[in-house]
């Protein structure tokens, strides 16, 4: 009798084991699931390439609000680092110098809020170089990094091309039309002898090269009919013998999608290497220096979520590889930080986390149980068993979640 009824607890022991682990997988399904909804929903656009082919800067919504830089593994997941952090304004367009150490950026969307900031490539010394009280944006380096040209509205109705030192003096215009014609989108080629320029009326737009001090205008791609089509986004690869850019060209005209194009520098032999359907939009193309790959941005018919794919110079095996991933409110955060201890507790959590966050402690049939805002919390009146703990900061972003052990 004895040794049945031991028998007995021994089978209802590993029912009540089988029955928790069910419990605790199904819970932290729930968890990642809800997370994975959420990672779902962010904007990831704009991406260059680091020199060394090891890093993609972009612009991410991904931690909430505004747009801000990021700098992540080329892989597009890995080693996730969020560069700046006031969630003020949007952050956009990184551009990075030739030599990988410094970033420039449009800080702010058109607008007298527009200015042009540089960096290091880690995010320190973040410094404002553009402070005129109109829009400045869209700025690159030159090749021997001792210039930034950029785009701005000065004392005109439409933006022009200007150049300027990296440290923001010697402010150079390069182009003043007249009429509604906008130059924007400046860039240097590899060689730095010349910029090239996305040029139109309204909403039109071509390329055009001109010598560094403004003279000396060709066409790259042809001029379009108004409001008919568009090129923007220009890149040329590592020797500059080729250039990317989208165009609507294909699409059908102005705001029926994008589709990204490679052709000789000259603007010669279009070679178009996404085919579009209604509204899509494949841009922002980037060539990586080594791999064979072009990195860019795609926003599924107009309306969705912009994600970084990378796909083969001919357009072949196209692969989406950003994610929603959450950095955290600190720059460097490091998710794999112990920020919950001790574990098993018996009378007292501590959290380790700068900044506002509110944890949540459920029990195994998912109630929550307790809820806390300090960095020590009293949990003594919990009763002795298996609970499951949620970290999230002020803007409800789940930071950590993992089994917490209560004992006596």
């Amino acid at each position: 009798m004895i040794i049945f009824r031991a028998l007995i607890q021994n089978i209802d022991s590993h029912l009540k084991n089988s029955i928790m682990k069910k419990i605790f997988t199904f819970f932290s399904l729930l968890f990642i699931y809800n997370l994975a909804i959420a990672q779902d929903a962010c904007n990831n656009y704009w991406s260059a390439i680091s020199p060394d082919g090891n890093h993609i800067y972009f612009s991410s919504d991904r931690d909430g609000g505004k747009f801000e830089i990021y700098r992540v593994d080329i892989d597009g997941s890995s080693n996730p680092v969020r560069l700046t952090n006031d969630d003020t304004v949007d952050k956009l367009y990184p551009a990075i110098s030739y030599d990988g150490s410094l970033i420039v950026f449009q800080y702010g969307n058109y607008g007298s809020t527009a200015e042009v900031y540089i960096m290091n490539n880690d995010g320190t010394n973040l410094t404002q170089l553009t402070d005129n009280g109109v829009y400045d944006g869209y700025p690159n380096f030159s090749p021997d990094g001792t210039k930034i040209v950029f785009d701005a509205w000065d004392n005109t109705d439409y933006p022009e091309i200007f150049t300027m030192n990296i440290d923001g003096t010697d402010r150079i215009q390069l182009t003043n039309e007249t009429g509604a014609y906008w130059q924007s989108a400046p860039i240097y080629n590899p060689s730095g002898t010349k910029i090239i320029m996305s040029k139109g009326f309204n909403a039109d737009n071509h390329f055009v090269q001109m010598d560094l001090d403004g003279s000396n205008r060709v066409d790259i791609t042809p001029y379009n009919d108004p409001l008919s089509d568009m090129d923007s986004g220009l890149h040329f690869n590592a020797d500059g013998s080729k250039i990317a850019f989208y165009t609507n060209e294909y699409a059908g005209g102005y705001n029926t999608g994008c589709d990204i194009v490679t052709a000789d520098a000259d603007g010669l032999n279009w070679i178009p290497l996404t085919h579009s359907t209604y509204k899509d939009c494949y841009a922002f193309p980037f060539f990586h220096p080594t791999n064979g790959k072009i990195y860019y941005s795609f926003n599924p018919g107009g309306t969705g979520t912009w994600s970084i794919y990378k796909m083969d110079l001919d357009g072949s095996n196209p692969e989406k590889i950003s994610t929603c991933t959450s950095v955290g409110i600190d720059e460097n955060f490091d998710l794999s930080k112990k920020l919950i201890y001790p574990n098993p507790a018996k009378s007292t959590l501590n959290i380790d986390f700068e900044g506002e966050f509110s944890l949540e402690i459920y029990d195994l049939t998912a109630r929550l149980v307790l809820k806390s805002k300090t960095k020590k919390t009293d949990i003594s009146q919990l009763k002795q068993g298996i609970y499951m703990v949620s970290l999230k900061d002020s803007n409800e972003r789940v930071i950590k979640v993992e089994k917490l052990v209560k004992s006596e």
